[in-house]
Formats: structure tokens, sequence, C-alpha cells
């Protein structure tokens, strides 16, 4: 049960609120599964202890969770409906009146690895949400420094796991089976790379370097990838690849960094640079921009792109 502490009277946990809950935790109300809390890993403590049945044996590491934390179920929280602040209390038991005061019991609540928050307890997952400020990614007004505490998201770790393995198929499938080698050997040279001895050897490093490549290496090799027309070397109005980087180069337009390369941000002053390289290569000074104008000849993508700066 949720008391505004300013009349002592029992409220609903707000529309708005509620709202936020269901998108957040649609497993507790459209499931009826229970939310539940877990010590995040820095707060664990890890302890060596060596087999009492074997003590000559090397010490095995004991990772086990601290003693509950106690904290109060009352706190301030403001409300964006109505655009105002007051101290709620959180409690499992209606309070008492004696002469006209109010008695909570349970003013602490002990919350300890494995707490369980169960369907019927929308009140209490509030609490914990809106209240609760030693709980990671809570919505509490007064921050803690000691959060120690987050939301165990097993579906969420399941769907990532099912996510990274249908992202591996696809692209062993990409470059295993679905892509002709005239396309591998066209990213291999675009990539800066050299084909091996036979095919299969050469689809196997290119899919090692894609799979354990950087974000740019990767957004790159799809790039050439998923590019099915021939580029063209020169523009409409006939200027050539090469020429097309010297001038971006000495317009100011990008930059190379020890292979990588990178974008003017046009925003502000213009003379800040985007954070992330557009491309990059293991050759550095002139031979990087060698290196750059061979992948613009297979890769249309980023080549207009960089026509239109």
């Amino acid at each position: 049960m949720l008391f505004d502490l300013s009349n002592n009277q029992p409220i609903d946990v707000p529309e708005w609120a509620e709202q936020e809950l269901r998108n957040e935790f649609p497993y507790f109300f459209n499931e009826k599964r229970p939310v539940v809390l877990r010590v995040s890993d820095r707060y664990k403590l890890k302890t060596y202890k060596v087999p009492t049945n074997n003590p000559d044996s090397e010490p095995i590491l004991m990772i086990q969770a601290p003693g509950a934390s106690s904290i109060k179920t009352s706190a301030n929280f403001y409300d964006k409906e109505t655009e105002s602040e007051y101290t709620l209390m959180y409690t499992s038991v209606a309070p008492t009146v004696i002469n006209g005061n109010y008695n909570y019991q349970g003013a602490r609540l002990r919350i300890a690895d494995g707490f369980t928050i169960q369907p019927h307890q929308k009140d209490l997952l509030f609490y914990i949400h809106y209240m609760c400020p030693i709980v990671d990614g809570n919505h509490s007004l007064h921050k803690s420094h000691n959060v120690r505490y987050e939301y165990e998201k097993k579906d969420i770790e399941a769907k990532s796991k099912i996510s990274m393995a249908k992202a591996a198929r696809e692209l062993e499938n990409l470059i295993y089976f679905d892509t002709d080698y005239k396309t591998i050997l066209k990213a291999i040279d675009g990539l800066g790379m050299a084909p091996l001895h036979t095919e299969d050897e050469t689809r196997v490093m290119l899919h090692d370097a894609i799979k354990n490549g950087s974000d740019t290496f990767k957004k790159n090799a799809f790039e050439i990838l998923n590019s099915a027309k021939p580029v063209q070397t020169k523009s409409a109005e006939g200027e050539t690849i090469h020429e097309l980087v010297n001038r971006l180069l000495s317009e100011n337009f990008i930059k190379n960094e020890d292979g990588l390369w990178y974008i003017r941000d046009r925003r502000g002053d213009g003379t800040k640079w985007l954070k992330a390289p557009f491309f990059e290569s293991t050759q550095t000074g002139s031979e990087a921009a060698f290196a750059l104008i061979d992948h613009l000849k297979v890769n249309e993508e980023l080549l207009g792109k960089l026509r239109k700066l």
C-alpha cells in the first residue's frame, strides 16, 4: 500500500507511472512473472578458499552476495502530472491510529540478493522504481552513491544471446554461401587485404576479419558486400576518386590520423570532427590516402557520401 504522509491517505500508483512500469516490465504485468533484484557484480564478495577435504589444492575463488540492506520505505516523490512533490510511504500493513496519531509498521525494508516482487505487488514495484535510491535505473529524487542492486533481466539476456547467434549465422551464410567469389575478392581488395591460396581460405579469412574487426571495418565491409553496382571512377563533372580525396583533404573536409579517416563536423564553428572514423586502414601517411582511394573504387555507398561533402 502507498500512503501520502501529508494527509495519511492511501493513494493509487499514478497512471503515468503505471504506464511507464508496464513499458519497462511487460513480463510483470502481461505474463505475471515476478521482478527480481540482484546484487551488482562490483558489490559481490570475492574470497579465495581452500577445500577442507583437500588442503594442498589450489585456492578456489568464491563469489558471494553480501548481506541484506535496510532502507526507509518513505521518500519524496515528484508527480510529473501534477508537477508537485510530496512524501509517500510504502507499507504492507495499514497504519494504526491512536488518539489521532498514525503509526506505520515496517518503516524500513530489507533488500537482499534475490529480492522478489510478485505480480500482485504493484505498489512495491512502484516504490522500488521511483523511491528506492539503491536500485540501478531507479527514478528516485534523491540519488545514492550506494547503488548496489539491479533488475534481473533474464529475458533480455536470452534475447541478446539469440540475437548474437542469429547475427553470427547470417554472417556465415553471407560470406560462406550467399556471396559470389567475385564480390568476396572485391571486398578483400577494398579492405586492403590480399586473397589467400584458395577460395575457401579467402572466405574464412574475410569472415574472421569482419567478425573480429572494429565497427568501422565492419561498416566498410558490409557497404562493399551490399553494393551491387559498379563504381564510377569519375563523377559527372569529371572528378576522379583520386582528385576527390585530394580536394577533400585540401579543403579540410576529411583528415587522416594514423590510418583512421574522419569527416569534419559541420555543426558549430566547423573546427570539430565526427568522433567515429568513416574508414580505417593499416597504412599511414600518403599510403593511407592510396588505401582510401582503392577502397572507394569498390564502396559506392561511401563514395556517394563523400561526393556530397
